[in-house]
């Protein structure tokens, strides 16, 4: 008898493939890694910042390669499972019989096998989403944590605890062991690259893409500056001038010419939309009714498999109307573009067009990301059609263009981290065009041209957005300069809801004349921006101090409490 791993890389093949040529920024960044590697260096944590497509992943694997070879173990993170497939490729051809991979779709057999074998020392690279972190390997020496800036590394609540933001436990867990903590993104999040600026983080810069496909594989002696793209140049197409020039279509002129070539030239087209479904809302135009969840009271969207009405906050469906159920009129209109709508528009235009749209409706599981993934890289469609998932880790030579059909959607949300998401977001679905040789554009249509965070992203410009935010937040002092706790309040009756967040409200404020308050300040009691999810009212109160923790501590929380620190949005 023999044991059978439930392993969900068993019948995979992946040919092994040797490191590839560093470039002299790739390579003088390993050689800092490589030092703080080792043995007995309590290094810092680094925080490698490279544009899209400048290398990172392969600067990853050299030092994977390095924490193995000093017989330690590795564990990449990566923040959402639509990531997985490539990463899963790059790290097993490196690294062939060594790799298991970890995240919230395996079944119980398959997570409890890989941490079985964790558990035995049979696996040396751990790649997943945040829960990888906790794979029981002996003796971890490297975490790599990609795309560092995303809100996915945070379980937050209303989800079951413990909650934790990976970056900190990866932190930590590294400081217990002496190994090292690498972060990397195109687009680091303030308050990493604020830590970095102070010196409490090692900062790396790459900042050169790599051209071509085969990047790096070029034979010694060939010159760096052969292997180096510029960015894809970004053309913001103002929307209001389009309508008062009578032109309105999903897309404007110029996206459209830029589809039309892009096609004649059979390469490849990214279509980006910050949500999924076939309308934003549904509304009567006699009477004004606006469909919206029983649950929630927020508008449900439209989405054209099943024709139902879904509320993507609480997950319920109801089906779509005929005729309005308050005037009983038949003028019921669907109303904003979603990604159906977006699809429906393209073929319209280009009847010949292959398209596949990439949202949560048609990728629910693992399998279906990797095969579309599979499908857009073989050339079995011409335009891919998706939503955040496609925004960042995607690597397709023959992707010219990236266009981002509404790029304002998030920017008027009251949340001081917006700005932020919409830049990092813009950024990373630019960073999807000309990385292989054809080169390649992005089309960025807006309502708000002028917009200081939309000027950023144009530019792929990291450092003036963040001189611009970093100065926000330290006049308003928000973080990095203070920290936030929040009290989520909920409760199935608005007026309860109310009551217990002014409780809320006083037993923190009392808190405020401690001497351990310092410079501490209240906001609220309010109520959320999502009045209501899932039956039960929303209300907050943000604490904002040097250190809550003190005024925190012996907090009596009710049923229905919740108490989010260091929160990544307060809506």
């Amino acid at each position: 008898e023999r044991p059978l791993w439930r392993d969900s890389l068993a019948d995979r093949a992946y040919v092994p493939s040797a490191p590839l040529t560093l470039t002299t920024a790739q390579a003088a960044a390993w050689q800092a890694i490589r030092a703080a590697q080792q043995p007995g260096a309590a290094p810092r944590p680094i925080l490698l910042h490279g544009v899209t497509g400048s290398g990172k992943t392969e600067i990853y694997l050299y030092a994977m390669a390095e924490a193995l070879a000093q017989g330690r173990q590795a564990i990449y993170c990566v923040p959402e499972i639509a990531l997985t497939p490539q990463t899963i490729r790059r790290v097993a051809e490196r690294f062939p019989g060594q790799v298991a991979v970890v995240h919230g779709s395996l079944s119980s057999g398959e997570r409890y096998d890989t941490w079985r074998r964790a558990r035995a020392g049979e696996l040396a690279v751990i790649v997943g989403t945040r829960s990888a972190l906790f794979t029981p390997l002996p003796d971890v020496g490297l975490i790599v944590l990609d795309e560092e800036h995303d809100h996915s590394y945070k379980h937050t609540p209303p989800l079951n605890p413990p909650f934790y933001h990976a970056r900190t436990v990866a932190e930590e867990m590294m400081r217990l062991t002496g190994g090292l903590l690498l972060c990397g993104s195109a687009t680091p999040a303030v308050e990493t690259f604020y830590r970095a600026q102070r010196g409490e983080m090692q900062l790396l810069q790459l900042p050169g893409r790599i051209g071509g496909h085969r990047r790096g594989r070029a034979a010694p002696g060939d010159g760096e500056e052969a292997r180096l793209l510029p960015l894809p140049p970004v053309a913001m197409v103002d929307m209001r001038e389009e309508l008062k020039q009578g032109h309105r279509s999903i897309f404007s002129r110029a996206l459209q010419q830029a589809l039309a070539g892009v096609l004649a030239r059979q390469e490849q087209a990214i279509l980006f939309l910050n949500r999924r479904g076939q309308a934003t809302y549904v509304f009567c135009r006699d009477c004004g009714y606006v469909a919206t969840c029983r649950r929630c009271d927020m508008p449900l969207t439209y989405h054209r498999e099943g024709a139902a009405l879904r509320c993507h906050h609480c997950g319920s469906t109801q089906p779509a109307p005929e005729v309005c159920p308050d005037c009983a009129s038949r003028r019921v209109k669907y109303f904003g573009a979603g990604t159906q709508q977006v699809e429906e528009a393209l073929r319209a235009l280009f009847p010949p067009v292959r398209c596949l749209r990439w949202d949560a409706d048609t990728a629910d599981a693992p399998a279906k990301h990797e095969a579309l993934l599979a499908q857009f890289s073989a050339h079995e469609a011409d335009v891919l059609i998706g939503t955040q998932m496609i925004a960042k880790g995607l690597d397709v030579p023959l992707v010219t263009l990236v266009g981002v059909v509404n790029a304002d959607p998030g920017l008027a949300l009251p949340d001081f981290r917006a700005g932020e998401r919409v830049f990092q977001v813009l950024t990373q679905v630019a960073g999807r065009a000309g990385r292989g040789g054809p080169g390649g554009q992005v089309i960025l249509q807006t309502y708000q041209p002028e917009h200081p965070c939309l000027v950023a992203a144009a530019g792929h410009d990291y450092a003036a957005f963040y001189s611009r935010e970093i100065a926000a937040r330290r006049a308003l002092g928000y973080p990095p300069f203070r920290r936030l706790a929040r009290l989520l309040i909920q409760h199935t009756h608005p007026v309860q809801a109310q009551r217990e967040a002014e409780e809320a409200a006083g037993l923190l404020q009392a808190r405020l004349h401690l001497p351990a308050a310092g410079d501490s300040a209240l906001i609220g009691p309010a109520p959320c921006f999502f009045t209501r999810v899932d039956r039960h009212y929303r209300w907050q109160v943000l604490l904002r101090s040097p250190d809550p923790l003190p005024l925190l501590r012996d907090l009596p929380l009710r049923p229905g409490w919740t108490l989010d620190i260091d929160p990544l949005e307060v809506l």
